[in-house]
């Protein structure tokens, strides 16, 4: 199991984990489990799970965290101040590595929910593009090697630029101007 998440409360550990499938980077489905903590401090046994969790909690759960987010009191100067008279102990700040601390200053701290609606945006573009996904994913169960390199070629480049390094055009032969539909006598296409 990949641990994409790990978030520590107490001596417990939140895990979102994905499987080593073949493309662990983008995962089917995660699992959702608590960890006892360690002897090393990092996550141990596993408590408990919620195995095959789907895109869709994971984003929901999201969004109601960024919108909680956004509702919360912004951090202040006065709130970290030292010589504010403040006699409570700040709580305990969460164990952040340095890919947790990059992704939190990803967004705009002043606005997270810009960064759902990009988030919601980016899944509401997948899904109205599933068809295409479909397609793709038919023509590489079928085709040969030099056909999905070439397209592998080509989805890195559009990758790297944002866009496809060509413009593409589809030439559409006229049923009579064809060879293939000579030999038809009707409008309607019988081999």
């Amino acid at each position: 199991m990949n641990t994409n998440i790990r978030f520590q409360i107490g001596s417990t550990w939140l895990c979102v984990e994905a499987s080593k499938g073949h493309a662990p980077e983008h995962p089917n489905d995660v699992t959702v489990a608590l960890r006892e903590s360690g002897p090393n401090g990092q996550p141990g046994r596993r408590i408990a799970a919620n195995p095959a969790t789907q895109r869709n909690e994971i984003l929901a759960l999201g969004l109601k965290l960024l919108d909680l987010a956004d509702r919360m009191t912004p951090k202040t100067t006065w709130s970290s101040s030292q010589t504010a008279a403040d006699t409570t102990q700040p709580p305990r700040a969460l164990n952040l590595g340095a890919a947790d601390l990059e992704l939190i200053e990803r967004p705009s701290v002043d606005n997270p929910i810009g960064f759902a609606r990009h988030a919601f945006a980016s899944s509401e573009r997948l899904r109205a593009r599933m068809p295409i996904l479909h397609t793709a994913q038919r023509v590489l169960e079928h085709c040969d090697d030099t056909t999905a390199t070439a397209l592998h070629v080509i989805l890195a480049a559009a990758d790297m630029l944002g866009g496809l390094p060509f413009t593409s055009a589809l030439a559409v032969a006229q049923p009579e101007q064809s060879p293939r539909f000579e030999s038809c006598a009707d409008d309607t296409i019988k081999h």
